[in-house]
């Protein structure tokens, strides 16, 4: 009987661990996200957490390992045993990467503990144990809010004294309606595009939204690859829509099942590059270049001290069509693809949000003296515009906190700066905020039926040092654009743009210089400067197609080589 007790107590935990696996990719993503927790937290707060974690080991076994040991059990009450046990260690492992875990192992081990200990008779050692307990509980949290504090040191921060011109009418399409039209484009009724797994980036005034054909649904993405990519231009509507059909032996939806764990790109980007860095997987880029597909997934690292933690940029995972990842450098992935955001926009959002910490503790946490980014629509800040001389700004439109609702300042962050500098320009006197466009695009509106329309992506488009919105006004399901709207900040005055059969940026472009012209007469009138940009963008055009060719002929030509040099063989 001890026997068979033992070995369902053993089956039980097996059965745990199996389980684990298969959700884990065996054990490798719960072993990235213990790591990347190690390796990002600063020293003080990882060492208060390692006592607080030895703490809850030291008195929550004991009761485990002492029902083990008790003889008179049945079979299936030992293989409960075993599950139990199994997950309390699984727990434990957890807890140390995932805050909302180690707080419910943390207060359950406290009560069983506290419990049996006043049972025994010894209410002074309980409370002395629940106040050890609570105190290195309270230690932590106090520590974790002082961390963002020390954090904003490490960031190099960079004022202004006047903005930097950005014009983010260049992505004249909003993401969403970008997406319907690349679903609308598929026909393969075993395969779909994410909404979520979409990026931007820009080649050289098109805007270009991308995704991989993903398997869908559980059984097709285990038994089925990806079938390409899609590229929409979001610089004109309606958008360009171009389909790269191709076999990808990864995705980021599909996986391989192979008996022990369910094997997916992420799991093998992590084995590539090392469990010390995190994958970025939102901030995937899908790039047709030289005639391949490739799939680019940033790495992050951290830097950090005693009480301080800032991301970094480590690299690129760079995955070709047959699979083979390749873990490249900022350097090598900017010089191999340079028209890409090297900066990811979750590293930038991470650092403009550490800044708001800058002022101080006392400042931030009780007179609120710092700013907040607020978000509108289903694409949230920050959104990746082009300057004057065709470089690439993360820009951000940040408000006091609280119910202040006036733009306060423009943050902008190089995305192709690796280092941790941010600019900031501090508007000298009050303009509408991104929190309170949508009220004034309804009002220049009053005959919409909002009920089943969609307000998108209040981008701002900084012209001449004057502060714009472009906002989109869609149908509800994205498909249909209503409007283009172009809010000025200062003075609240609203131009629409209705759509018409074809209509393009340069349309947005030439309402504000034309507004701008009448206030600020120039030496070269701006349709002369709309007009010049119009055939700068048709050679640019026309050059790129040769190019195409050009390279499509001469990747012909290697293909032939090769075979023929086969066949001699």
């Amino acid at each position: 009987m001890g026997l068979a007790v033992r070995l369902s107590t053993l089956i039980g935990m097996l059965l745990v661990m199996y389980l684990l696996s298969l959700v884990t990719g065996g054990f490798v993503l719960l072993a990235n996200a213990v790591v990347v927790r190690a390796v990002s937290e600063p020293y003080i707060p990882l060492a208060l957490r390692l006592a607080l974690l030895a703490l809850v080991s030291a008195w929550g076994l004991p009761p485990l390992v002492r029902v083990l040991r008790v003889r008179r059990m049945r079979w299936h009450e030992s293989l409960v045993t075993g599950v139990i046990t199994a997950l309390y260690a699984a727990a434990l492992v957890a807890a140390f990467a995932y805050d909302a875990v180690l707080g419910l192992v943390t207060g359950a081990t406290l009560l069983a503990r506290v419990s049996l200990v006043a049972q025994r008779g010894d209410r002074r050692r309980a409370a002395l144990e629940a106040g050890l307990f609570t105190l290195l509980a309270v230690t932590l949290i106090l520590v974790k809010l002082y961390v963002p504090v020390a954090s904003a040191r490490l960031l190099e921060e960079v004022r202004l004294g006047e903005p930097i011109d950005v014009n983010g009418l260049y992505r004249f399409i909003p993401l969403m309606t970008a997406y319907v039209y690349a679903l609308d484009r598929i026909q393969l009724p075993t395969h779909t595009v994410y909404a979520e797994d979409s990026y931007v980036y820009y080649i050289g005034n098109h805007s270009v939204y991308n995704w991989i054909i993903e398997p869908e649904g559980f059984w097709n993405q285990l038994t089925r690859s990806p079938r390409g990519i899609i590229l929409v231009y979001g610089d004109s509507y309606p958008p360009r829509v171009e389909i790269v059909e191709r076999r990808l032996e990864w995705g980021l939806r599909n996986a391989r099942f192979n008996g022990l764990y369910i094997d997916t790109l992420i799991r093998r980007v992590v084995l590539a590059a090392g469990l010390a860095l995190r994958p970025i997987p939102e901030n995937n880029m899908e790039v047709y270049l030289d005639g391949r597909v490739y799939i680019l997934i940033p790495l992050e690292s951290w830097i950090r001290g005693p009480l301080e933690t800032i991301p970094v940029l480590a690299g690129y995972a760079v995955v070709n069509e047959k699979g083979s990842i390749e873990v490249l450098s900022p350097e090598e992935v900017a010089e191999r693809f340079p028209f890409i955001p090297l900066l990811p926009e979750a590293i930038a959002r991470a650092w403009v949000e550490t800044l708001r910490y800058k002022p101080g503790f006392l400042q931030v946490y009780l007179y609120h003296n710092t700013f907040e980014v607020r978000d509108v629509g289903t694409n949230p800040q920050p959104y990746l515009t082009l300057d004057t001389r065709g470089r690439q700004w993360w820009v951000f439109v940040a408000e006091p906190p609280g119910r202040t609702y006036s733009a306060k300042y423009i943050i902008y962050v190089a995305a192709n700066e690796t280092s941790p500098r941010i600019r900031v320009y501090e508007l000298p006197k009050p303009v509408v905020g991104v929190s309170m466009v949508e009220s004034y695009v309804k009002q220049a509106h009053p005959v919409f039926d909002w009920e089943q329309l969609s307000i998108e992506e209040p981008i701002p488009a900084v012209i001449g040092g004057r502060v714009y919105w472009k906002v989109t006004v869609t149908t509800r399901d994205y498909r249909g654009l209503v409007s283009v709207d172009i809010v000025d900040a200062e003075t609240t005055r609203v131009y629409s743009l209705q759509p018409r059969h074809h209509i393009a940026y340069l349309d947005a472009l030439k309402l504000i210089m034309g507004e701008l012209g009448a206030k600020q007469p120039t030496e070269k009138s701006s349709k002369d400067i709309l007009d010049r940009i119009g055939e700068l963008e048709e050679k640019i055009k026309r050059v790129r197609e040769e190019l195409d060719k050009i390279l499509e002929e001469l990747e012909e030509i290697k293909e032939t080589l090769l075979n023929e040099t086969l066949g001699q063989r």
